[in-house]
Order: C-alpha cells, then structure tokens, then sequence
C-alpha cells in the first residue's frame, strides 16, 4: 500500500514568490503561527509468522506508517521512533485575498525535516478560490490533517487506507464552497506531480533504495455535509513509475496508469459517532498486463463520555490480481479498540491495541497484535 519530503525547488520557488510579497506590502502583512505534535511509543506484544524475516525486518511485526516507513518490530522493546512527530505551520495574509501558508514536519522516525504544504491561495470571489504550490493529495477524510492526532479518535488513522508512495504533490487547484438548502457544499479539482527521493513506501517492500515518481496527477474531491451527516467522494488518476537506481533518471517505462475512487460516510449524533471510508486502487502495468485492484474499506464506532471517548474500529485491504506469477496479494484485517481522553481543550492521551490478521498469499507481516500511547498536542 502505502514520504519523506526535503526542501525541493518547487516549495522553494513558492516560497521565494512568498518573501517577495512580504518585503513588497510590509504593512498589509498579518501572520499567524500554530503548531502541533504526538509523543507515541508502542511494541508489538505477540503475533505469528511462517518466517521471521521479512525484507530487513524482524517479524511478526506491524506498519504504523506507509508514506514515511514506520514500523514495529517484534524484536524491539517499546519504541519512540516510529510514531513521534512535530510540526509548525505559518500563515501569511498579504491582503484580504492573497495568502501563503506552509508546514512542516519533523518525525523521529527519519530525523529529517519534511515540507508538507507550501502553497499561495487566491480568492477569485467568496466562493471560488485558486491555490498553486505544495499540498498534500486528498485522497483520504483526513488527508489534510493526518498528521495532527489531536483532530481525530484514532492514536493513528487505519493504514489499511492510509499510504502509498507519495501523499503530497506539486501543482495546483480549484476550490469552491457554497451551502445550497442547508447543505454545505465543498469541491475541489486538482493536478500536479511528485517524485520520491529513497520512497519509504518501497522499503518496506524491498532492501534496494528506489524512486518513485507519480506524474499527471488529475482529480476532484466533494464534500457534503448537513447536521449530523457529512459525505465524501473522491475520484484521482495518475501515472506510477519506480527506479531502482536512485542516482539516475531511469524511471520504468511505460509508466503504471492508478486509478483511485473513495467514498466517506460519517455521523455525528452527539455522544455517539460512526465513521466509515472506503476506497479502490486500480493499477495497470501495461509493461507485463498485470492489473491490482485493492479495495480497502474501514468502520468505527465511538462513544463520548464526558472527556473519555471509547471507540472501536474494523478495517479491510484485500489486493486481487489478475496473475499471481507476477503479483501475489497482499491481504489483511486490522481491529482496534482505542480510549481517548482529552486533557484540555489542546491535549488528549490516548491508548490503543491493534490486532492484524494477516491473509496474505506471501510471506508478508505476519498476524500481530501491537499496543501503543500517544500524547497529543496543539498550540
């Protein structure tokens, strides 16, 4: 399924566009600063496995990361690195109109800074607005902010959805909000691109460091919300593309067509909640007319007790492959029970144990049960 992103030329360029509006209206300038992090630690408590050693990693063992290549494994004690993270997030308003905002992260599990957004944003009406820069992709309800534990139930969203090899892009978009008979309304259309330097992702599937590169990315998102009821869909297409010789441009040609579809439904009653997601990765390599579709779905239930908030969640990835010679499935189930319990109105702790049953038709992270706790913060 399933970044680690440094300073590349394009946030570099938005950025620079950005000073050059700042040194220009000095006195129209309005900044705000926020930021936000989680402290985890976590270790797999049990599992099974027909082989201990997968890739590098000594399993059974459990992925908590995807895009940046956390995981725990069953030979380590309880682990700070692989869930720990900071970030800070500067907004600049030039004008009522024109605005930069960008973030960045540090996680422990790579050491190393990552620019997430860095974007310009123009309002052409109250309605319609004109964003170009570095943004993360929206595939998933929590895309945006996947990154602040704080802002959602989970001590992490269910990585059977969240994670490819690339979760940010370059480009730019379109968005438009309007309520039509008490319906908030919210659409988005988007195209860009994004290479991968040593692509996390990949490492959890093979020692060689490799490249990935996602190019003609195209896609819309909408979203509809009224009361307690709030919908999502999402449709992206985009062509794949890996090398394993980092230092070169050889990228595998053709390119790998994805096609991505995705629907949210989640309720809000009050002290109860659901939230559910679904969605499928369709991918054609024409090279050897292989086709994966991985349908990946997820549910949860949870209740609000005064600061305590008891949820459960079930979630689903299921590969299917038209030739099994060449791509064998990769199958799992992942069940949660999580306790949160908000401290203030800016901290919550959370504890959470996961359990993955493991179906896959190779020797993959074998079925595992993995506790965790998190501290998280906004400020």
């Amino acid at each position: 399924m399933k970044k680690v992103y440094k300073l590349n030329s394009f946030s570099c360029f938005v950025a620079a566009i950005s000073i050059g509006f700042v040194s220009a209206s000095q006195a129209e300038i309005n900044y705000r600063f926020n930021g936000f992090g989680t402290i985890a630690v976590g270790k797999v408590l049990s599992g099974s496995t027909e082989q201990s050693s997968y890739v590098n990693y000594t399993c059974p063992c459990f992925i908590t990361d995807y895009n940046n290549g956390g995981i725990y494994q069953s030979n380590e004690n309880w682990s700070f690195k692989e869930e720990t993270r900071v970030g800070a997030q500067l907004n600049i308003d030039f004008t009522d109109k024109l605005s930069f905002v960008t973030q960045v992260m540090a996680r422990a599990v790579d050491s190393k800074l990552s620019v997430e957004w860095a974007y310009l944003s123009y309002d052409l009406s109250n309605k319609l607005t004109f964003q170009v820069g570095r943004k993360r992709i929206p595939l998933y309800y929590y895309s945006e902010f996947q990154d602040v534990g704080f802002a959602y139930a989970w001590l992490r969203p269910p990585q059977t959805l969240y994670g490819w090899e690339a979760s940010n892009y370059n480009g730019a978009n379109l968005r438009f909000s309007d309520t039509f008979k008490d319906w908030d309304i919210t659409a988005n259309i988007y195209a860009g691109s994004e290479t991968v330097k040593n692509a996390p992702y990949n490492a959890l599937y093979d020692e060689v460091p490799q490249d990935s590169k996602w190019t003609n990315i195209r896609g819309i998102d909408v979203e509809f919300t009224k009361d307690w009821f709030t919908a999502r869909l999402i449709y992206m297409t985009s062509k794949n593309s890996t090398t394993e010789r980092p230092d070169s441009n050889a990228f595998y040609s053709p390119a790998t067509d994805q096609t991505v579809m995705g629907l949210s439904l989640n309720g809000d009653f009050g002290d109860w909640f659901i939230l559910s997601e679904m969605n499928v990765n369709k991918r054609e390599d024409k090279a050897d007319n292989l086709t994966i579709r991985s349908p990946a779905s997820m549910i949860g239930v949870g209740y609000r007790i005064g600061k305590w908030t008891p949820f459960i969640s079930w979630s689903r990835f299921w590969d299917k492959s038209n030739d099994l010679d060449l791509y064998e499935p990769e199958r799992f189930t992942d069940s949660s029970i999580t306790l949160r319990y908000d401290i203030n109105n800016s901290s919550s702790i959370k504890a959470q144990v996961n359990r993955l049953k493991d179906s896959s038709l190779y020797n993959f992270v074998g079925d595992t049960t993995v506790a965790a706790l998190s501290y998280d913060f906004i400020f």
